[in-house]
């Protein structure tokens, strides 16, 4: 997906125009970029830094990720223009979390010249029917923006009464 704007290029999407489908490994650099919008839009900063994009690339492109993520994209003419991304992770189980085995969904972006077409909830559904279908994943989390919100609760996710926290390790 170039960086460019598609402005110059955009006309309104009809259904036979996109293709759905789960990303292969030639598709790094695309979901990358996308990786990258999402990061953009949520005030990450860093996002231009080349680092994390090589290392987001050749994670992407290995063994580990291709047996535990599904990386769904929607395209037009070959170019890129939504995806979303589900990943496997594993803990103890718990009663919240019977066998262990949960889902993250994340990823979810869609170039702005594209937006509000449905091409992010397609994705979405394609890496839920992933999760639901070929995984053994119980619970399923994400973290929402507040313009992508209104999505993930239609689709069935609920807010939880335990927020998320993070702390970041230096070394």
């Amino acid at each position: 997906m170039s960086r460019r704007s598609r402005s110059a290029d955009h006309r309104p999407l009809t259904p036979g125009d996109v293709v759905v489908r789960r990303a292969a490994p030639a598709d790094a650099e695309a979901v990358i970029e996308l990786r990258a919008l999402m990061f953009s839009a949520m005030g990450v900063a860093g996002v231009d830094a080349p680092g994390w994009r090589e290392a987001a690339v050749r994670w992407f492109q290995g063994e580990p990720a291709q047996r535990h993520t599904c990386a769904v994209i929607a395209e037009r003419d070959g170019q890129v223009l939504a995806g979303a991304m589900g990943s496997l992770r594993t803990e103890m189980p718990s009663p919240l979390n019977p066998n262990g085995v949960s889902g993250l969904l994340s990823n979810v972006a869609t170039v702005p010249d594209a937006r509000r077409q449905g091409l992010a909830r397609a994705c979405v559904i394609g890496v839920l029917d992933w999760f639901q279908h070929e995984t053994e994943a119980s619970t399923l989390e994400l973290f929402a923006t507040g313009e992508g919100a209104g999505l993930y609760e239609h689709l069935g996710f609920a807010v939880t009464a335990w927020p998320a926290m993070r702390m970041r390790l230096t070394r």
